[in-house]
This record gives structure tokens, sequence and C-alpha cells, in this order.
């Protein structure tokens, strides 16, 4: 079921995170999420920044990060409450958004902008000698397969709109979900029972 948790914290702003349970880096499904979670929550262009920061005005800051490692992680997107404006407000703009990717899925220019930069951040990964130790290290340890270094880049072209889409619907439902808020401890406590 829902999780959900209250933190009264020494922290200037309210913050809101919500979090679901995503697969391990190497399943099917974490290809897809990769993809998803440069739309959602990666830079000022992502979904969550545009929503929250530019079109409501709700968060002074938002944005995504994802842990996918060897056994099964996390998918959060946080949100740093804008002072005037409830944390209420800012949870439910977040869940909207997971909630978008299962009804919309992503365009077709969104998917080719997350595949140009999985490309950039491919290629950048292995210029010096270092870099491809760790990519050959990562493939082999988390992954389990040494030929993943230079096999996910097909994988990655060939992940498709309604591929993403799937994997939303699978992993952001709220049975599967945590929902985190933090509180000042100096602003005035807790919110009402039932949060």
């Amino acid at each position: 079921r829902e999780r959900r948790l209250t933190l009264q914290e020494p922290w200037p702003l309210p913050a809101v995170v919500v979090t679901y349970h995503v697969p391990y880096n190497g399943h099917p499904d974490s290809y897809p999420m990769f993809v998803m979670s440069k739309t959602l929550s990666d830079g000022q262009t992502s979904r969550i920044y545009r929503k929250l920061v530019y079109e409501t005005g709700l968060a002074l800051t938002a944005f995504g990060s994802s842990s996918f490692l060897e056994q099964p992680g996390i998918f959060s997107a946080v949100a740093l409450v804008n002072p005037g404006k409830s944390p209420d407000d800012v949870e439910k703009a977040l869940i909207a958004e997971f909630e978008r990717l299962k009804t919309d899925g992503i365009s077709e220019r969104e998917l080719q902008r997350a595949k140009n930069q999985f490309s950039r951040d491919y290629i950048v990964s292995r210029l010096s000698i270092k870099d491809k130790a760790s990519q050959l290290g990562h493939a082999e340890v988390i992954q389990k397969d040494i030929t993943s270094a230079d096999g996910e880049f097909d994988i990655f072209q060939n992940i498709t709109a309604a591929d993403v889409q799937r994997v939303a619907q699978t992993y952001f439902k709220p049975e599967n979900r945590l929902v985190l808020t933090l509180v000042p401890a100096d602003r005035g406590g807790l919110p009402p029972a039932g949060r």
C-alpha cells in the first residue's frame, strides 16, 4: 500500500518527495525508465520543473533522481515548496505528472530528445581509459554481463514511446509509492492529523 511520512527537520522550506520502487539496473524495464527519467525530471526543461516552477509557481525548484543499481531501487521526484504555497498542492502536482506519463505517455519529440541525451552521455562516459574501465566494471559487477557495456546503446535507441508508457503504468501505482513531507521545525510544526 501507499506509505506516507511527515518529518519535522531544521529545514528552511517545506519539501515534498514522491518515490516509487523501480527495477534493478539491467532489468528490461529499467531501459524505458532511464528514458522516462530524462523527460520527467532531468533539468529545467523537464516536465516536473516546467510544471511546478515555471507554470504554477508551486515550487522554488523541482527535480528527480533515480537509483538503478544491482538491486531494485527507487525513482524520486523532489520539490521545495515556494513560500506561501501548500505542500499538499505540490504533492498533488508531482503525482499528477506521474499519472500523466501513465495516461498520455511521452511524445515522439520527447523520446528523441531523451535518446539524444543518452547518446551524448554514452559517448562522454567513454572518453578516457578510466571512463571505459568504469563502464566495463559496471557491466560486469552490476549487470553481470560484460557485453552490456556496448550492447546497451542499441537497446536505448530501440525504445519506443509505448515502452515508456507501459513501464510508467507498471511501476507508478499508489501501492508502490512513498510520499515524504519535510516540514520546517521552526515554522509551526507538523501539518494537521491525517497527513
